[in-house]
């Protein structure tokens, strides 16, 4: 990516560490779509040798629930003190796949900054949202600072800020910055750029839900990457009761687990067949017709499940309460 350059470097201070890059709550409102591709061949893994990654992918992608969500105004913030050495701003927000074909050729990062820090670092940032870069060329600043808004401009196919860190030019994993090029491998105690509270908040998931409810029509996955709460609300006469849950980084052989009850007792439980392949985001949905009587009134209970070689490898609860007027769902 071209950006215009600025001339200038922080001064070197203390060892070189991350904060977390944008203003969420990591497992809630954002979740990692996507770490840095540490293999060397045609496939792909992360540093802890799983699957939640893609080809040549060279970063860290901090994604958020949908395009909805962007529109409260998500910080981006700067990962340590350092100078912004280059910007760019004024590219729309509309996912890649709604583009025209080489709309964002050569601007496939988006919107951007790039902050350079003492002793060779560098970082960079992507996809933040049209007119929201607070920053400029030459600006010194602090860690924690607002230096934009996540969006989904350029080569963005969901509302994300993607990472990079480079150290004298190098692509680095913050995650495993002292790894041995091609190199993975999950252990506690290995070193990681990220401060210690990062690190806890953000523990490594190869696999996990991001979204549950209860909807009276099947839910589409790409409508709801634009918008998580377009969802057909239930009522006491909807012509179904529907169960969904959404996914990230499922694995080849992983099996989805839907649960449902109602105040009469069990209503449906479905297991999926194992996956065929590696799943980046995926949508699983569970439930039944009505019949002649409306729904019966009072507390619906379902749970999602993904089974990993036997074992329940993540899971989560959803509430529906139903009433005559309106049904008010709770998700933990």
């Amino acid at each position: 990516m071209i950006f215009c350059a600025a001339t200038g470097n922080p001064a070197a201070g203390e060892p070189f560490q991350l904060s977390l890059p944008l203003a969420c709550e990591p497992h809630r409102t954002c979740f990692i779509q996507s770490y840095l591709d540490v293999d060397t061949s045609g496939d792909a893994k992360d540093y802890a040798c799983g699957g939640a990654t893609y080809d040549k992918h060279n970063g860290v992608d901090f994604r958020l629930l949908s395009a909805k969500a962007t529109g409260a105004g998500v910080a981006v913030l700067a990962a340590a003190d350092g100078r912004v050495k280059a910007t760019r701003d004024g590219v729309s927000d509309v996912f890649y796949r709604d583009n025209k074909p080489g709309a964002v050729k050569g601007r496939e990062c988006g919107n951007g900054v790039v902050i350079t820090h003492a002793d060779g670092w560098e970082t960079q940032y992507c996809h933040m949202k049209q007119g929201s870069v607070a920053v400029s060329k030459s600006q010194y600043v602090k860690r924690g600072q607002k230096i934009g808004l996540v969006g989904f401009s350029g080569m963005a196919d969901f509302a994300h800020v993607h990472m990079s860190v480079r150290h004298n030019g190098e692509i680095v994993d913050p995650f495993a910055p002292d790894a041995p090029k091609g190199a993975c491998g999950l252990n506690a105690k290995d070193p990681s750029l990220w401060e210690p509270s990062v690190v806890a908040r953000f523990g490594y998931r190869n696999g996990e839900i991001i979204g549950m409810g209860f909807t009276a029509s099947p839910p589409d996955p790409n409508r709801l990457e634009l918008d998580h709460t377009a969802l057909a609300p239930m009522r006491p006469d909807s012509s179904a009761l529907l169960f969904y849950a959404r996914f990230i980084n499922l694995l080849a052989g992983d099996r989805i687990r839907l649960v449902v009850s109602g105040p009469g007792g069990p209503l449906v439980e479905q297991l999926s067949e194992p996956l065929e392949r590696n799943k980046a985001r995926y949508l699983s949905y569970t439930g039944k017709r009505r019949g002649e009587a409306p729904w019966q009134i009072g507390r619906y209970e379902a749970r999602a499940e993904i089974v990993r070689e036997g074992a329940v490898a993540a899971a989560a609860v959803s509430e529906l309460d139903l009433r005559e007027e309106a049904a008010t769902a709770t998700t933990p």
